[in-house]
């Protein structure tokens, strides 16, 4: 039995009093009300971003919008002068 390994049994826990636990169990209170306050703190911070972030998005959205404006307006200008190219061409073929 020269290999045997003896297991320590835990040391038994210290009684406290309830001032004590009450004591510590405001101080966990404390501590995870700090922490909340911070959760809620990086959260605003966050939706702030988001905002800002969605806002740009919106403007360059609108700016995408009026480009397609543009490019639908030159489309019909050349449409007009297709038009007339054929119009030209075909009286100059039938002429």
């Amino acid at each position: 039995m020269a290999d045997a390994v003896v297991i320590p049994f835990p040391a038994p826990a210290t009684r406290t009093t309830d001032q004590e636990r009450l004591r510590v169990a405001l101080a966990d209170l404390q501590t995870a009300l700090t922490e909340q306050k911070k959760a809620l703190s990086d959260w605003r911070f966050a939706m702030t971003e988001l905002g800002i972030g969605v806002a740009g998005l919106g403007q360059a959205l609108g700016s995408y919008q009026n480009s397609l404006a543009d490019v639908e307006h030159h489309l019909g200008d050349l449409r007009t002068e297709a038009v007339k190219l054929e119009s030209w061409a075909d009286q100059a073929l039938n002429g």
